[in-house]
């Protein structure tokens, strides 16, 4: 990212590896279907396609894809926020960037589920006054401790209700 005279980074990342373990709790059992189902059916000598050992290999496979596409997608999101700006990059082959002047940021807002509080990590919301049709707001997702991305953001600018503008 060029920064702007007087700009700094205070703030840089990729989604928390934490964040996608709902995304692993979901697919990982599902990608181990196929061999868990096999053994199933060969431990009551009922036939299947193919050899059990060779659904643990497809099985295998599709955990392997599953973890591949957990670290592409986060490798492919970077967030960075200095004192004057916000910013979200996506994607590897094509890109999707969204920047926001801080002025331009109307409220903020944190969620959290109940696997995410545990985790520690959670998204940060930053709805933006924009044009009608333009995206009006800027998501940080799967960030560690999002209520220090707040606090480092209402410190470093014009939202942090010391001076004029409004608070976070």
């Amino acid at each position: 990212m060029d920064l702007l005279s007087g700009e700094r980074i205070l703030f840089q990342g990729h989604p928390s590896w934490r964040s996608q373990l709902s995304h692993f709790i979901l697919w990982v059992p599902l990608a181990l279907a196929p061999f868990l189902i096999a053994a199933i059916l060969a431990n009551y000598d009922i036939e299947t396609l193919l050899p059990v050992w060779q659904w643990f290999v497809v099985s295998a496979i599709l955990v392997g894809v599953v973890i591949v596409v957990d670290a592409v997608r986060r490798i492919a999101t970077f967030y960075v926020v200095t004192n004057q700006r916000l910013r979200v990059r996506q994607g590897l082959l094509s890109r999707k960037e969204q920047t926001a002047r801080f002025d331009r940021v109307q409220n903020v807002d944190v969620s959290q589920t109940l696997a995410d509080r545990l985790l520690k990590v959670g998204t940060v919301d930053f709805d933006t006054a924009g044009a009608v049709g333009e995206p009006n707001h800027l998501m940080f997702r799967g960030i560690h401790d999002p209520q220090s991305l707040v606090r480092i953001v209402a410190e470093n600018s014009d939202l942090g209700g010391g001076r004029s503008g409004p608070g976070i």
